[in-house]
């Protein structure tokens, strides 16, 4: 094949690359809507997972509680980091702090976990309070997002502005209201 020929047939075969590309269906990124919709699925099903959980001490262990709390956060923490957040308003930095924050909730539950199997009657203030801080900025954060079905902190009652930064455990001793 002389020169000519072979700088026809590469043209030749670009072209038809080019071609064929443009028949083909790029895929979108998400919108903002579509991604938040995404997240605030993922966080309903975890938040069912952790309301369906029994009470401890009578139904469930503080441990095998807090274990369990910690799997399902660890699980929503992977799910939402296979979503791909658009790249407006500032959601891919939410979504990684989201994650983040998710994961360190799963952390401070398995440190619970851990504290209460050494020693059923610890003081779980200062970890409860961690959580409550985490649930808190959490809240924060998805609101600012745009993803209220994400929310996890309960308010008090009415006249209550301010909700408590420490989560209440039943069963245990030395967690705060």
């Amino acid at each position: 094949m002389g020169h000519r020929t072979r700088v026809s047939a590469a043209v030749a075969a670009v072209a038809v690359a080019i071609v064929s590309s443009c028949g083909e269906e790029a895929t979108a990124d998400p919108t903002a809507a579509e991604y938040l919709a995404d997240l605030e699925q993922i966080c309903v099903a975890t938040a069912a997972e952790l309301d369906a959980l029994p009470d401890p001490p009578e139904l469930i262990s503080v441990t095998d509680f807090a274990d369990a709390a910690a799997s399902e956060l660890r699980g929503e923490a992977d799910q939402a980091r296979t979503l791909d957040p658009p790249r407006i308003d500032d959601l891919d930095d939410d979504h990684r702090a989201f994650v983040r924050n998710t994961e360190e909730q799963a952390a401070t539950w398995a440190q619970i976990a851990t504290v209460t199997a050494d020693d059923p009657n610890a003081d779980l203030g200062a970890l409860t309070t961690q959580l409550g801080e985490l649930l808190l900025g959490r809240d924060d954060l998805v609101t600012e997002m745009g993803a209220p079905q994400c929310r996890r902190t309960a308010t008090g009652g009415p006249g209550d502005a301010s909700p408590s930064t420490t989560v209440t455990i039943p069963g245990t001793t030395g967690s705060e209201s």
